[in-house]
């Protein structure tokens, strides 16, 4: 069949390829057996198919088995005819997927191919803007159904009801997208189940890149969670050994709209007993109209104006994450590098917040629970000769600049919570941030505190200089015993990113406070110390701090980075000072970098640092391991180090890395060589490590994952995250989840999806490899928009039933029809007649009938009746062959039972 060549691009109506542009499963079919029968495709002649659903005409003459028979092809004249009903489809507007859902296509008479039917609603919940349309063309702007739909628990454009899936659309429902908006147009590909939109910009609502409209944020389902890490590491070594082991707990408990969440850790090291961490217990539920969250327990408050401090209390801040991706803030990221197979510990406010192990070399730390958007985090790095390594990760907010009338706010009010203090005191803490313009921010704030009021103002501003910020804190402290203790503090910061040289600032801040000032968490210890007779003076009361973090690429001669940070104090003599630089490029075959920094802590002791680092892939297959070395050398010790890793499965779910060390320095030297490896399970991650060498030896293994309790069961999985998805996909165990790493159905048809990005589009696919031949998926990718700490089911169409291949002529071996529709006893269309009275046919129940139509009258139609033999379930089997008669009328009852063959290895 030929298409003429303006029309190969508008609507195809076959199912999965089908070339000929046909009706769904008859494409398939036709084509393939075509094949197999000896018919080319090139034997049939037709005219033009247009996607307005021009005729086609088949020489039915290449058809024919029989001389005498005449096979009816009429009802694939129109190649591009889509019947009435609902499809599953991907919607695309002006070239951007915006959604997957049900839409009903409806036909305006009999015998014409249906059209999308598109209602108000679902236009303004894809961004048509008909206030502007009414605008242009003085037409009646509808009314919105937003508020119902929200009022019944349901997006707009989301999927209908089986009572109301085929009933008849209302005429006024049905919204004629080309003819309402000027400019607008609508095609569909059957094929790829893709309807496209085109809108011209000036009818959508304006919005960021990201933007998804509130209304098609999905609250989730009520659930359960555990989350656990648990790790050992085990040392020996000089007639000394030591054990610590650590346990990291999150459970969750969703009920409607609220989220109980609680973190905490025990941690257990030899001769030192356990210690507990309750690092964090609250309920949360967001406020969509305000753009935030309501937290009531232990939390963080927000460091945009003030410096960031725990408490237990409540809280009302914005969440930034309601915001359009473009428009959203960053989090800090905890980077260094391990010796050998080292134990990372993250430590806010004396907490341990996580803790992990790492093989050689750099690590990198990024998904750490929230803990608001400022603080410093204190990381100690464990080396198997138990050596240890401590720094902090400073923060320094960017400048505060916010985009023309957007707002950023919190309110806090409860008790300041630090281990520490053996008095807590109560605070109450508000900030509020302002675009007033795109070049001015206003922000400030204030706190009040049991001794302790502070106040805050200042502004940002946007140039084509940069960014700069700059604000005043006053603070004023009863210190008891001691005169009142007055002070202000100025901060300035900087951001700017220069395109001609391609330079980053990303963050430059100057702080200078006078001896009187303290923030809310020095005032605290201050007080604590005063109260308890404890020396206040113990408290260093910041002087200056400077930060800054450039970036400079030279595109193909590499990336240099400077970082820097120093601090002074009004009571106590020297500074604490950092520097950091580096270099990095590629070769041919790898990359290299070259770091040097220097540490000068408070006490005058210094100490520099300079390390070569290079990768080298070994090969270019899939799995090929990558070698990487690392020469460090400071505080009079140089080590050299080498490292061969790489991952294995089809899924990447293993991964491994072997290393070698040698130290030397201070008239002595030692060497240490380990291996470890790591398993994503389906259910959870496995880790090892063991390292030996000059009188040492490490030892450690971990496990982490999750028990998820949620409608369909309990499920195992993977760790899962404050968001989350549930799979549910009835008989299709062994399937894949293509974004979660290792995750599969498991026998239920559940699985976890571990993370889902808040307020944002997920699209979740599956891998049906692995599957029983007995399941066939109607859709594998889903979509979905979770609220922060929701749980959100994913619903997958699943058709559980048998396949075979089945000849079944007619008796006296009289061929079937070729093209003749197959039903089942239903009336589902299940297949239609290929080549030699051959049926291929999905959905089968072990034992039933088949309908062979070709035409409306009882002799223009038999029956198959067949018995399959009990299913092995085994995903890959191969489908069975099924002969058998089609015999009689639809009144005639069956006189012949089919015969089975062995499974067909084709």
């Amino acid at each position: 069949m030929k298409t003429s060549p303006r029309h190969q691009s508008h609507v195809r109506t076959s199912v999965s390829s089908g070339p000929f542009g046909l009706n769904p499963v008859t494409a398939v079919v036709l084509s393939v057996f075509a094949v197999l029968g000896g018919l080319e495709p090139a034997s049939v002649n037709a005219a033009e198919v247009s996607s307005t659903g021009d005729t086609v005409q088949f020489d039915s003459t290449f058809l024919r088995t029989d001389p005498k028979q005449t096979v009816d092809v009429t009802r694939f004249a129109r190649g591009n005819m889509v019947s009435s009903g609902v499809y599953s489809v991907d919607i695309w507007l002006n070239d951007l997927r915006v959604a997957r859902q049900d839409v009903r296509f409806v036909a305006a008479r009999e015998g014409d191919t249906a059209r999308p039917c598109f209602s108000h609603q679902m236009l303004e919940s894809l961004g048509v803007d008909f206030a502007k349309v009414a605008a242009d063309t003085g037409a009646k702007v509808p009314e919105r159904a937003h508020a119902d739909a929200a009022a019944n628990g349901e997006a707009a454009g989301s999927k209908p009801s089986a009572e109301s899936a085929g009933a008849p659309a209302p005429a006024d429902e049905c919204v004629d997208l080309g003819a309402v908006v000027p400019g607008a147009s609508v095609e569909f590909d059957f094929t790829e189940q893709k309807l496209t939109l085109s809108v011209p910009q000036k009818y959508l609502r304006n919005a960021a890149r990201g933007y998804v409209p509130p209304e098609m944020w999905r609250q989730g389902v009520n659930a359960g969670f555990i989350s656990y890490n648990a790790n050992t590491y085990h040392t020996s070594g000089s007639g000394s050994q030591s054990t610590q082991s650590y346990l990291g707990l999150n459970a969750g408990v969703n009920v409607g709209s609220w989220h109980f969440r609680h973190q905490s850790s025990i941690s257990q090291t030899t001769g030192q007993g356990t210690q507990f961490d309750n690092i964090a217990t609250y309920v949360q539920h967001d406020l969509t109209r305000l753009k935030s969250q309501v937290t009531l327990g232990d939390g963080y408050t927000t460091g945009d104006v003030f410096d960031s401090v725990s408490f237990r209390g409540a809280q009302i801040a914005t969440d930034d994450r309601m915001l359009p991706e473009s428009l959203r803030g960053y989090a800090p990221v905890v980077r260094g590098t391990a010796d050998s197979n080292a134990r990372v510990t993250v430590r806010q406010n004396n907490q341990v917040i996580y803790e992990t192990s790492v093989s050689p070399g750099p690590f990198e730390i990024n998904d750490l629970y929230a803990t608001g958007y400022g603080g410093n985090l204190d990381v100690t790095v464990t080396e198997a000769d138990g050596r240890t390594k401590t720094f902090t990760v400073p923060y320094a907010s960017v400048a505060q600049s916010l985009r023309a009338g957007t707002t950023r706010f919190s309110v806090t009010a409860g008790q300041l919570r630090n281990d520490s203090l053996e008095t807590k005191p109560n605070f109450a803490q508000f900030t509020l941030q302002r675009g007033l313009t795109n070049l001015v921010t206003p922000y400030g704030g204030g706190v009040a505190a049991n001794g302790y009021v502070a106040a805050d103002v200042g502004a940002a501003l946007n140039t084509k200089y940069g960014a700069f910020s700059a604000d005043v804190t006053g603070a004023q402290t009863q210190v008891p015993g001691q005169s009142a203790m007055r002070g202000t503090s100025l901060r300035v910061g900087y951001s700017k990113f220069f395109d001609p040289t391609d330079t980053s600032i990303s963050v430059a801040a100057y702080r200078y406070s006078t001896a009187g000032f303290m923030s809310l968490s020095d005032a605290a210890s201050v007080r604590d110390l005063a109260m308890h007779g404890g020396d206040t003076n113990s408290v260093y009361r910041q002087r200056n701090r400077f930060q800054l973090t450039v970036n400079q690429n030279f595109k193909e001669h590499g990336t240099v980075f400077l970082s820097a940070s120093s601090q002074q104090y009004w009571n106590h003599d020297g500074s604490d000072m950092f520097y950091q630089a580096g270099y990095t490029n590629s070769f041919k075959y790898g990359t290299y970098s070259v770091t040097a920094g220097r540490t000068r802590n408070s006490d005058g002791s210094m100490s520099n640092q300079f390390m070569l680092s290079t990768t080298l892939p070994l090969g270019h297959s899939q799995h090929a391991p990558l070698m990487s070395t690392n020469l460090s050398s400071g505080s009079g010790s140089t080590n050299l180090q080498a490292s061969l890793s790489g991952s294995l499965g089809d899924n990447n779910q293993y991964s491994y890395n072997a290393y070698g060390a040698y130290g030397s320095g201070n008239g002595s030297s030692s060497s240490n060589t380990g291996v470890s490896g790591t398993w994503r399970a389906p259910y959870a991650q496995i880790t090892t490590s063991a390292s030996a060498g000059s009188g040492s030896r490490q030892v450690s293994a971990g496990i982490s994952g999750s028990v998820v309790a949620h409608p369909g069961g309990v499920t195992f999985s993977q760790t899962v995250g404050d968001t989350f998805g549930i799979v549910e996909a009835p008989g299709a165990a062994g399937a894949s989840v293509t974004s979660a790493r290792g995750v599969k159905l498991n026998s239920r048809g559940y699985a976890v999806v571990p993370y889902l990005t808040p307020y944002g589009m997920n699209t979740v696919g599956i891998d049906p490899k692995g599957t029983s031949t007995d399941v066939e998926f109607e859709s594998t990718s889903e979509q979905a928009v979770p609220r922060l700490g929701s749980v959100v089911m994913l619903k997958y169409k699943t058709v559980n039933g048998r396949a075979a291949l089945i000849r079944a002529p007619q008796l006296g071996d009289k061929a079937l029809l070729f093209g003749a529709d197959v039903t089942d006893g239903n009336g589902r269309t299940v297949g239609v007649v290929a080549q030699d009275s051959r049926i291929f046919a999905r959905g089968l129940e072990d034992q039933g009938s088949l309908v062979v139509k070709w035409g409306a009258a009882a002799a223009e139609q038999c029956r198959i009746d067949y018995v399959m033999p009990k299913s092995t379930g085994k995903a890959g089997t191969a489908y069975l062959s099924v002969e058998g008669h089609c015999v009689g009328g639809m009144l005639e009852q069956a006189a012949d039972k089919s015969s089975l063959v062995a499974p067909n290895p084709n």
